[in-house]
């Protein structure tokens, strides 16, 4: 039994004790003042008649009562006669006093009981309210703490993923470069082997630079040191940007980019971010589309959000690889594409940058049998 519940108890039982001792008093007074009364009546009654003071003491004390309805009805009219009635009598002698008095306290007991009770109430209903609340953040707290641990859980398994994927990527160029230098150092070279070798020690160093490069990004990106920052932006603006950073290597392949005439769109997207992702797709189509074809550009403005379509004249990637290459360091399967230079990396950070933004990215055939990718990024 908690603390509390004692009070409660011992103070029933305190207020239960008064009530009775005050109960008792009230009837020796009662008693004490009935007594005086009739010791007043004895009094008055023998000093107009002392000859009788033996029957007047026998009618007060209750020794000579008169039991028949004659002696009641006759004593009844004796009291009328001389203007005393049943209303006189009960406003004289100790039972009005001892009513009153009884009735006083019991309503005082009972107003004690009714507030114990209430307060009992009251303390219940708290202490109720206090447990569900404690409950409900107990349960907020362990929902909160499985999220969490689910979180580190995934970053564990990611961490350990992107040292694989990492560790995987770089092999192939550090061993290239290793054999090609213990070759070096071994072997009698003429000029122009070494100028081969030399060759491909610069493509593999260029190689390393670029995976090093596209690994900072993709780390920072996923550990939250880069923050997007959205603004209400015009779309022609960002893809002339984008446009901007894959002139040059277009232009080295005979390759032509052209934008469809759109009426500029304005959206809320980070458009340095942005330009990067959607250059990360032109380079795709740079890098793999024969030299002379054309990358067109085709803009869309619907209900809740803006559509870019990138299409090229490239081989194209088969359906069943299509939904794997936004994956970490994928470069799908085809020969030509495993001879080109590339991370992997490119189409990932695509994805994740618009994903932040609350955009999409995708992949379908296009008309000429090359690749068209969808961007969306959402109006507000």
């Amino acid at each position: 039994m908690d603390t509390g519940k004692r009070k409660r108890i011992a103070l029933a039982a305190g207020l239960f004790f008064l009530t009775l001792l005050a109960g008792l008093f009230l009837t020796e007074r009662a008693a004490r003042q009935e007594y005086e009364n009739t010791a007043r009546q004895m009094a008055a009654l023998t000093r107009q008649a002392p000859e009788e003071e033996a029957v007047f003491a026998g009618i007060l004390t209750g020794k000579i009562v008169e039991d028949s309805e004659d002696a009641v009805k006759a004593g009844t009219e004796l009291l009328e006669k001389y203007g005393y009635g049943l209303k006189d009598s009960s406003g004289t002698g100790a039972l009005p006093g001892m009513a009153g008095g009884m009735a006083l306290i019991l309503a005082a007991g009972l107003a004690a009981c009714a507030g114990l009770a209430w307060h009992s109430m009251r303390l219940k209903r708290e202490a109720r309210e206090r447990a569900d609340y404690l409950e409900e953040k107990l349960k907020e707290e362990t929902v909160r703490n499985q999220k969490m641990e689910a979180e580190l859980r995934r970053e564990e398994q990611e961490t350990k993923s992107l040292i694989t994927d990492i560790s995987h990527q770089l092999k192939t160029p550090v061993a290239s470069l290793k054999m090609s230098y213990e070759i070096e150092d071994s072997t009698e070279l003429s000029a122009e082997e070494t100028e081969e070798f030399r060759r491909k020690e610069r493509e593999d160093v260029e190689r390393l630079e670029h995976l090093l490069q596209a690994f900072t990004q993709m780390s920072k990106l996923e550990t939250g040191m880069i923050r997007l920052k959205p603004e209400k932006a015009g779309v022609k603006a960002t893809l002339a940007r984008a446009v901007a950073g894959a002139y040059a290597k277009a232009v080295d392949k005979k390759i032509s980019i052209e934008t469809e005439e759109f009426t500029d769109v304005a959206v809320v997207h980070d458009p340095g971010w942005t330009a990067e992702a959607i250059g990360n797709v032109l380079d795709n189509g740079v890098k793999y589309a024969p030299a002379g074809t054309c990358i067109s550009i085709r803009v869309s403005e619907l209900v809740s959000y803006v559509m870019i379509e990138v299409e090229d004249e490239g081989p194209g990637i088969p359906a069943e690889e299509q939904p794997r290459i936004f994956q970490r360091f994928y470069r799908g399967k085809a020969e030509a594409v495993r001879k080109a230079e590339g991370s992997g990396v490119g189409l990932y950070l695509t994805r994740r940058i618009l994903e932040e933004q609350g955009g999409t990215v995708c992949v379908k055939n296009g008309r000429t049998g090359g690749s068209k990718f969808v961007i969306t990024l959402p109006k507000e």
